[in-house]
């Protein structure tokens, strides 16, 4: 997917009116003006090229395929007036990358629910334009711009990104840059640094009716209190006490257990 040569400098002027304010580079993300998902259904209905400020090439092209996808749940693609995406500046380079997500841009007319990702929202795909061509580079959940911050900039010249997906921040993810996109390589919850490890991602049982706690301590406060056999999604391990960090289920308030509690076998 190319982008069109006008929609270079749109987005290298973006980038300078946000310097205005000061930094060159946003610490944060922040929402850009002027995008129209509703004008790039119009133009991929009427097979015409639309205008690279209000619909930018990789929100057009991701809208074009949610087209077929609505058309085949039986419904008609309708784009809202005023875009939900954002710019950062991940690698200094002067030219924001730009993220979104299809729910908060586009609604599948008599398929209502054909876009929608739950309670939990969907995760914005983040897009850089590379050698000509936007690639995706990472995903982020979070709920607003402001909660996605760019950090100081790798030897690739790429910031570790610090994600909180909601307010107040129990949780922040991070991101760093590895092998041409952004990995997670860890948490923060209430300070306690929790990383990633060998049974991160793995849905695994409880061995006995178990407490599940905000902090990787014994007399930390409790979350929720499981008995033996439910299964526990691990995100990772605390650095500074033998506990995973796990999530009960998707509506759970997450925390953690002794390693000892769940079984890895």
């Amino acid at each position: 997917m190319r982008a069109p040569r006008r929609l270079l400098p749109v987005l290298g002027a973006a980038q300078l009116l946000a310097a205005c304010g000061g930094e060159a580079q946003p610490r944060r993300a922040a929402p850009l003006a002027g995008i129209s998902p509703a004008h790039c259904v119009e133009s991929i209905e009427r097979g015409v090229a639309a205008d690279p400020v209000r619909c930018p090439a990789p929100l057009r092209a991701e809208l074009e395929s949610a087209r077929g996808v609505c058309r085949e749940a039986g419904g008609t693609l309708e784009g809202l007036p005023e875009g939900d995406v954002w710019g950062i500046d991940v690698n200094g380079d002067g030219r924001q990358e730009i993220a979104f997500e299809l729910e908060g841009n586009v609604a599948c007319r008599d398929a209502w629910s054909v876009f929608s990702c739950g309670s939990l929202g969907c995760a914005r795909t983040l897009y850089e334009l590379r050698a000509g061509a936007w690639q995706t580079i990472a995903a982020l959940s979070a709920t607003a711009p402001q909660r996605v911050e760019v950090g100081a900039p790798s030897r690739d010249g790429y910031g570790a990104l610090a994600i909180c997906a909601q307010e107040p921040c129990v949780e922040r993810w991070f991101q760093e840059w590895r092998d041409g996109s952004y990995q997670g390589t860890r948490v923060e919850v209430r300070g306690a640094r929790v990383v990633f490890a060998e049974h991160s991602g793995e849905l695994r049982p409880l061995l006995a009716a178990t407490t599940v706690r905000a902090a990787p301590s014994a007399d930390a406060a409790e979350v929720g209190r499981y008995e033996a056999g439910i299964d526990v999604a691990i995100i990772g391990t605390a650095e500074t006490a033998a506990y995973y960090y796990v999530s009960p289920c998707n509506a759970c308030e997450s925390g953690f257990v002794p390693t000892a509690a769940i079984d890895v076998r």
